[in-house]
């Protein structure tokens, strides 16, 4: 046995006892707060072509008390985004769309700005064409709509500012981008991502939003609501995600996002997609996000290490961004901190009247709304604590509102991993 091969063998044992190491370090974090019932979901950890970690939590059904396995689906929320804009890349490199024409080219109709300017598909993709970020309601998001569906919404809207001038995070602009692709490629968008992004990256168990058709092996969504002194589990809202094809539509398990990242990695999808995921020029974390309709998930990716980290769950927790963290410490040879616990509800103190509306930007409002009793900022639900503040539980930030002289609400105050954010409150 010669040298070379003697080393590479030693080295494969270092590795396998470090990754033993690993699995109890991964275990003991997590395994308390899947017990605690403040987390559900799968991660994964892999070094290069190897997964070293990979284990399932918590509930893929609560209510029948069915557990995640590796093989169960989750939402990926806006990591879906990172697709579509590889499908854009592939057809830039193809000649077959230019990021610099109008967006009315491929799409009669669509809108122009405030001030009459054109939106750009590149304007599109870096959510400056000033589409909004939603334009569908909560019972219109219970329906199958495709994009074009979304692209007559947004032509009726119109666009929130000047194209080019504004940032506004847009998932509606995203399905707009979806529509512009099913115009060039000439069929459905999820055929499109099923040729361009799951075949080429062996995403064997991928899929789009099904609408009303079975999906084997999904997990329902779930949310953190508050109890009688503590937070419980409770069910995320219905959504058919049709309505955000290209920006939040995908369904995946943690090894089809694996696959993604090899795929990125080793240039299958693409020139451009292989720069933003190893990005020399940035050697820390690459990382993309997602949350929809009780999901959240996370792909994060270490260049100089060659390391992957997939984080899907179906449970909204403060707990998940959290452990995302602590994670990528813990595999830099880090020691994690404590995860924060949602604080004790505490009774009402301020009656719902007075502190719903709408906050902030008047383009991009936070809304307060009471819904069933219960109290909700945009989609999260929050629940009064002690010290007159509120508590979110799906972000673990906390706020409360501010009155002026008369005793009438001003603004929110708001607090998240050590960072103050205020917005006012927005006149009838």
């Amino acid at each position: 046995m010669t040298k070379s091969i003697c080393a590479a063998a030693l080295l494969l044992v270092l590795a396998q006892l470090i990754d033993t190491g690993l699995a109890a370090k991964v275990d003991g974090l997590v395994n308390p707060e899947a017990a605690a019932n403040l987390l559900a979901g799968n991660i994964l950890i892999a070094r290069g072509d190897r997964i070293v970690f990979q284990k399932a939590y918590g509930f893929a059904n609560w209510e029948l008390r069915a557990p995640n396995s590796t093989s169960t689906r989750f939402g990926v929320g806006s990591i879906t985004k990172e697709m579509t804009q590889t499908i854009v890349d592939l057809l830039v490199q193809d000649g077959r769309l230019d990021l610099n024409a109008p967006v009315r080219t491929y799409l009669d109709g669509f809108p122009a700005g405030p001030k009459g300017g054109q939106a750009t598909v590149r304007d599109l993709l870096t959510h400056k064409a000033g589409v909004p970020f939603r334009v569908t309601t909560p019972i219109e998001e219970t329906q199958r709509l495709h994009p074009a569906d979304i692209v007559d919404r947004v032509r009726k809207t119109g666009l929130l500012s000047e194209p080019g001038t504004t940032e506004l995070y847009s998932s509606a602009g995203f399905t707009v981008l979806a529509r512009v692709i099913e115009i060039i490629e000439k069929k459905p968008f999820d055929a499109v991502l099923a040729e361009r992004i799951f075949r080429p990256a062996s995403m064997s168990t991928a899929t789009d939003e099904t609408g009303q058709q079975l999906m084997t092996n999904r997990a329902m969504g779930y949310r953190l609501s508050a109890g009688t002194r503590t937070v419980e589990v409770a069910s995320a809202r219905y959504a058919d995600l049709g309505f955000l094809a290209g920006a939040g539509s995908v369904y995946a398990t943690a090894e089809d996002l694996w696959h993604f990242a090899r795929a990125m990695r080793a240039g299958k999808l693409g020139v451009a997609a292989q720069q933003r995921l190893m990005n020399t020029s940035q050697p820390s974390w690459r990382g993309w996000y997602g949350r929809t309709n009780g999901y959240e998930a996370s792909l994060d990716y270490l260049p100089a290490e060659d390391l992957t980290v997939v984080f899907l769950s179906n449970l909204r927790s403060a707990a998940n961004w959290q452990i995302r963290e602590l994670l990528k410490t813990i595999l830099t040879g880090g020691t994690p901190a404590a995860i924060a616990h949602p604080p004790a509800v505490a009774p009402r103190f301020e009656s719902a009247s007075e502190i719903t509306g709408l906050y902030g930007d008047p383009n991009d409002p936070v809304e307060v709304t009471e819904s069933d009793g219960r109290l909700f900022r945009d989609d999260n639900e929050f629940y009064p604590i002690a010290g007159r503040q509120y508590s979110i539980p799906a972000s673990g930030a906390t706020f409360h509102f501010t009155r002026d002289a008369n005793g009438v609400v001003k603004s929110m105050d708001t607090r998240r991993a050590g960072r103050d954010t205020s917005l006012k409150k927005i006149k009838n």
